[in-house]
């Protein structure tokens, strides 16, 4: 039957019943020569094909077996560039050069550690730093989940350690807080029980061994008291418990002027932070989500507030904007959505530098800046 005939006047043009599969065979190639035979072209295509899926395996496996710790030459010794821990790698020597192995070397020294080198980490808990070290970006030793301390050398002019939290030194006197480790609440609680601090990388991976069972504590509390919308501090005290909630509240050394870039960052226990006068500068991201700050108090000191500085900080319950302030980045305090005003000390038409989004905002039907006062006192002075 003539197509014609079955679809009226128009012809069709494909119909796939009566497509002719395509020619899958691999013929020869007249003309083409040795490249034309059809048993070469066979073997040049599964040539490629293993050579491909080989690259692949190899690729997925170095993927996997990342080496422990990787150096760069610098200025005076090495830089520790990337570290990626194992399962069981809760201690972290940063000053001796190791193998892949992890043996430490007798030749080499670190004395400098890249930004990131260390990056969400979730399996260390003590970072010792050595006398050495010279170089340390606020950024190396970013969102290490497990991380209770920072321990310094007692000898490196640097850097200091405080109760774990780890400070830029100027003259002998810290003036940078650069990290606050994000379980540092088990560090100062187990401290306050009676721990000593430890002075070895074997001491350290035993403070970190019996603190597993605080941390399990502590883990419980905290659910408990989110899923009862009670106050931690209000649950039923004993020792631990009493050493723990106390341990949600840090103060800042005196002296300090700088808070590092991501120095609290994701600090989920970090309930009460006392800022002394004397404190200028708020870099990048340096309370960025720390969902249970309950209070935020800026010393009249500050000056410069970085982008993302206090955003999804969604507990802080007031902002008040002292006159020194000249520069609040961009969503500095976006997401702080317990907010309901900013109060600014300065006048209106002495407005600091202003980032995109830097004002927290509330949803009703559709998302709004919360009102800016200005002329403002601070409440409770």
């Amino acid at each position: 039957m003539d197509t014609r005939e079955a679809h009226g006047s128009e012809t069709l043009l494909y119909d796939p019943l009566f497509e002719t599969p395509p020619d899958t065979v691999i013929r020869d190639v007249p003309g083409r020569g040795f490249f034309g035979k059809a048993v070469v072209r066979k073997a040049v295509f599964i040539l490629v094909l293993l050579l491909f899926v080989g690259g692949s395996i190899t690729l997925s496996f170095g993927s996997l077996t990342k080496a422990r710790f990787h150096y760069e030459q610098t200025d005076g010794g090495m830089m520790l560039s990337e570290y990626n821990a194992e399962k069981n790698d809760v201690v972290l020597e940063v000053g001796p050069v190791f193998s892949a192995d992890g043996r430490a070397q007798t030749d080499g020294k670190v004395v400098a550690v890249r930004p990131f080198a260390v990056c969400c980490n979730e399996t260390t808990a003590f970072i010792l730093i050595g006398k050495d070290i010279a170089d340390i970006p606020d950024t190396a030793f970013y969102s290490c989940t497990a991380l209770q301390a920072v321990l310094v050398d007692p000898d490196n002019p640097h850097f200091r350690s405080a109760d774990g939290v780890l400070y830029r030194l100027t003259d002998g006197v810290p003036t940078e807080l650069m990290l606050y480790p994000a379980r540092n609440d088990l560090y100062r609680a187990m401290r306050s029980l009676g721990e000593a601090q430890p002075a070895t990388a074997q001491e350290a991976a035993a403070f970190a061994a019996r603190a597993k069972a605080l941390k399990q504590k502590s883990e419980d509390w905290l659910s408990s008291a989110e899923q009862d919308g009670a106050q931690v501090d209000a649950l039923p005290a004993d020792t631990e418990r009493t050493a723990w909630t106390g341990a949600l509240r840090y103060e800042i050394l005196p002296g300090v002027t700088a808070i590092g870039a991501m120095a609290f960052a994701e600090c989920e226990t970090l309930f009460d932070v006392t800022i002394p006068e004397g404190v200028r500068s708020f870099a990048s991201m340096c309370f960025f989500k720390c969902v249970n700050l309950r209070s935020l108090r800026l010393p009249d000191s500050a000056e410069d507030i970085g982008s993302d500085a206090f955003s999804y900080c969604a507990k802080i319950p007031e902002i008040f904007i002292p006159a020194n302030v000249r520069r609040i980045g961009h969503h500095a305090f976006f997401g702080c959505a317990g907010v309901s005003q900013v109060a600014m000390a300065c006048a209106e038409d002495a407005k600091p530098q202003l980032g995109q989004d830097w004002i927290p905002q509330y949803k009703r039907l559709f998302m709004h800046d919360v009102p800016v006062v200005y002329n403002a006192e601070r409440r409770g002075d």
